[in-house]
């Protein structure tokens, strides 16, 4: 069996992987029921923000239990490279971040929190009328951890047969730069 790869501290590729995609995975759990969503995310400083409805099961959940954690994962070849049922190895990277989160409900915390995901899509940032602060929650997710990943096949590989070296960093986050 192989050896277990140990991560390297480094926060800025975890953020270069996780800032380089819009969309993840929220991932939460309560009384034994996982639940996982598909969601467009921002990020700064050390902190996920993610917009939703006023109400709904990622809400209920994440009130029962704030714990939760996030994936992006970015592949960038062609399914095609697996057709042949040789090769496991792909052009990829991902992140899985872990934090506490929390419902944004106060109208003030909402603006700001708004401004943060909007500058994170777009410079030109508009104010949220009241209707989109009565209609809109902000989940803000105070990361703990992060680790990041990626495998890049070296020069040489052979993709039909699946021969050669692949390259795999492991990275991991730490909050403490914020």
């Amino acid at each position: 069996m192989a050896k277990p790869i140990e991560p390297k501290p480094n926060n800025e590729e975890c953020e270069r992987i996780l800032t380089g995609a819009y969309s993840g995975i929220l991932v939460m759990c309560h009384d034994e029921e996982p639940y996982a969503v598909p969601i467009n995310h921002a990020y700064s400083d050390g902190k996920l923000y993610f917009h939703c409805a006023t109400t709904g099961r990622k809400l209920d959940m994440i009130r029962a239990n704030p714990r939760v954690c996030y994936v992006v994962n970015k592949y960038f070849g062609d399914p095609e490279d697996f057709a042949d049922g040789v090769r496991c190895h792909g052009d990829w990277e991902s992140v899985i971040a872990y934090g506490k989160a929390q419902v944004i409900d106060d109208p003030e915390e909402l603006r700001s929190a708004f401004k943060i995901f909007m500058n994170y899509y777009s410079p030109t940032y508009f104010e949220p009328g009241e209707d989109s602060v009565k209609t809109t929650r902000i989940i803000v997710v105070d990361l703990e951890s992060m680790t990041a990943r990626r495998e890049v096949p070296r020069e040489g590989f052979n993709r039909k047969t699946g021969a050669g070296e692949v390259d795999i960093d492991y990275w991991s986050w730490s909050p403490t730069e914020y």
